[in-house]
């Protein structure tokens, strides 16, 4: 979603790069082979359903495929192990990565105009699923065509983590798959608990309870730890500040951010729609009612004692913000475990940090009757196919779509540049669950009790909105959260401002 390794320095399998990999299905192509769209060339071999696994593999010997994705560790494993994937299949791949906003317009523009020039792409939920849904094509035939390879665990949605297949695999119609979990973030709770316990003393004196943070911990909670280290920083004390949210400029950080601690307190929604599924006609948004405007105030208040650079943090640069050791607290996404637990570059390593599931909603701060829940919320990215394609790019690329999701590629992952899983079954691969506890040397699966045990599951797991216009939605959102942390409007009228403009999107 957002963590880019350490050395990623190819933003392409170019041509001359997949060469040097022993590569030459291009050169030595024969009859029967077809330029399609941007670099990509389709042959075919006629494959039936008794024909031998290999030759199902191999059927598309001679091709090439061009994939667009976000910069995100799959990504750049699958690169790293392209050969293998010509090894196997004789396909050539050419993976095109950039940041989400950048990917995002590309493959919007491409799905849009009728062309295919990328025919297989990254399918973020809500930024790229959830206004280009009907763009894709629908895997659900493949996964059932015995002409084509298989994983054999199967792609059922309990072979996924909970939720994720739903999160960007069906928008808006359940017997509809555009998209296989490809790899996740979810949001999860990251704390120095050595300045928590260096500090528990004077906060406990003054608060009537310890520095600790742990599952039922509240957003009041998080707002006491920040205000205190804030007042003794501001006394002149060698202390970072409690806490900094995700602002910046990328719109869809900022309302995550808002959604999880709106959510936390009643399960409280945007619109009243299928949340996993969402929704092409919203009625009336909920923005506005007394929950709203309540919380986007504690949502203000929360800003006031946080880190000074709060509007500029984006998620990369709060990251960046916690490993420096200007702060103790951040919600994070858990793929960034990898690189909070570096010693070479974190001020937050070597046991300094621990991880617990989002912070619960406080009870007092909730009016619509709800439970109090862990509000987590995530980034799923699927890998899917453009649905202008040709039915034989089609079948090539779902071959791809079969090896990026299988669990012995997510287990390289995990265990070398740090990615999260999206199969259950890599939970029972060797060393995984000895690297949930420390000295871990799969830093990401320190997260692992907070994000698969806890956050991701009902109730505290929040998908939506998946609406057509959700990156408007985003900026609308963004834009008059921001307004409200800089006194240019009181919460009321932020929470009026957002519903008029949203309901008037639909």
């Amino acid at each position: 979603m957002f963590y880019v390794p350490k050395k990623a320095i190819y933003k392409a399998v170019s041509r001359r790069k997949f060469l040097e990999l022993g590569g030459g299905g291009i050169a030595s192509l024969g009859v029967g082979s077809l330029v399609v769209g941007l670099s990509t060339v389709i042959t075919r071999r006629s494959v039936q359903a008794a024909s031998s696994d290999d030759a199902k593999w191999r059927q598309y010997e001679g091709s090439k495929l061009v994939f667009m994705s976000e910069n995100t560790p799959p990504s750049f494993a699958i690169r790293d192990k392209i050969k293998d994937f010509y090894d196997l299949t004789g396909i050539e791949i050419e993976i095109i990565t950039d940041g989400l906003p950048s990917v995002q317009q590309k493959v919007g523009i491409d799905l849009q105009s009728g062309n295919s020039d990328f025919p297989i792409s990254y399918v973020q939920d809500k930024p790229i699923g959830a206004p280009f849904a009907d763009y894709y094509a629908d895997l659900t035939p493949m996964i059932g065509d015995d002409t084509l390879p298989q994983d054999p665990e199967g792609y059922g949605d309990g072979v996924w983590f909970e939720n994720f297949l739903d999160a960007c695999g069906r928008f808006y119609d359940r017997d509809r798959l555009i998209a296989l979990p490809y790899d996740a973030a979810v949001a999860c709770t990251f704390y120095r608990q050595d300045i928590y316990e260096e500090n528990s003393k004077d906060f406990e004196a003054e608060y009537g309870y310890r520095m600790e943070f742990n599952e039922d911990s509240t957003w009041k909670t998080v707002y006491d730890f920040a205000e205190f280290l804030k007042r003794k920083r501001d006394g002149g004390a060698d202390v970072p500040y409690g806490y900094a949210q995700h602002q910046g400029s990328f719109a869809w950080t900022t309302q995550l951010d808002v959604q999880r601690m709106f959510f936390a307190h009643g399960r409280w929604l945007d619109w009243e729609i299928d949340d996993k599924l969402g929704s092409k006609s919203p009625p009336p948004s909920n923005w506005g009612d007394e929950q709203s405007v309540l919380l986007m105030q504690k949502f203000k208040e929360q800003a006031d004692v946080s880190h000074p650079d709060n509007l500029a943090n984006g998620t990369l640069e709060l990251n960046t913000v916690y490993q420096s050791g200007s702060i103790a607290m951040q919600v994070q996404y858990h793929e960034f475990a990898a690189s909070i637990e570096d010693e070479t570059t974190s001020k937050a390593a070597g046991g300094r940090t621990a991880y617990a599931p989002c912070p619960k909603g406080e009870p007092s701060w909730i009016t619509n009757g709800g439970p109090s829940v862990n509000g987590t919320n995530c980034g799923v990215g699927g890998v899917g196919i453009n649905g202008n394609a040709s039915e034989d790019v089609k079948r090539a690329a779902y071959i791809f779509c079969v090896y990026a999701t299988t669990g012995k590629l997510q287990y390289d992952v995990l265990t070398g540049l740090g990615g999260t899983p999206t199969r259950k079954s890599v939970m029972d691969m060797p060393g995984v669950a000895e690297a949930r506890q420390r000295p871990s040397d799969m830093p990401n699966a320190l997260t692992f009790d907070a994000v698969y045990d806890i956050g991701i599951k009902d109730p505290n797991f929040v998908l939506g909105p998946k609406v057509p216009e959700a990156n408007e939605y985003h900026n609308i959102l963004a834009a008059e959260t921001q307004r409200c942390l800089s006194e240019e409007t009181t919460p009321e009228e932020a929470c009026n401002s957002i519903k008029s403009q949203i309901d008037n999107l639909h």
